[in-house]
């Protein structure tokens, strides 16, 4: 059985990619505003849509997280990733070459303009991230290992058993 065309269609031509458009996008809700929504497919379609866009989503913020992790690890003044260093007083972070490179010529933090007068290189805070810190098993398992290959670099050591008696008698 043959479907009516719907009147806002009857007598319109198109062409090419908008031909592709028309049968692909716009005749479908046409149809269902001329037929009426059936509620199951319509819940059909809306959880493939939701499990759509859930996904987009989710590889959105992964795409996003991992820009962000990178944008967190470089520097703020070269962007470079380096090892980077905290300033105490206003928690700005920035690499210990641009800190030395900055400091010579200002006493003030670059980002805010923080007084850094009262700011010794002892007071720095050195930025670990979460592959920085080791736990203090791993640190034993790897000073052991470390002293165990020690130990068997050493030269043996094998004793003499031939003893010479000293006599202070006998010159």
């Amino acid at each position: 059985m043959e479907r009516p065309p719907c009147p806002l269609m009857k007598g319109k031509r198109a062409l090419g990619n908008s031909m592709y458009f028309l049968a692909a996008v716009i005749y479908p809700s046409l149809a269902q505003l001329h037929e009426g929504i059936n509620e199951v497919e319509d819940r059909k379609q809306k959880a493939i849509c939701i499990e759509r866009y859930r996904r987009r989503e989710e590889d959105h913020k992964r795409v996003i997280s991992e820009i962000d992790d990178n944008i967190e690890e470089e520097c703020g003044i070269c962007m470079e990733i380096n090892n980077k260093v905290v300033l105490p007083t206003c928690s700005h972070a920035m690499c210990i070459k641009c800190y030395r490179d900055w400091r010579s010529r200002s006493q003030s933090c670059p980002f805010c303009r923080d007084s850094l007068k009262r700011v010794n290189s002892a007071d720095l805070w050195i930025y670990t991230d979460n592959r920085d810190i080791v736990d203090m098993a791993t640190v034993r398992r790897e000073n052991l290992r470390r002293l165990f290959m020690y130990i068997d670099k050493l030269p043996t050591v094998i004793p003499e058993s031939v003893f010479e008696v000293y006599d202070s008698h006998v010159k």
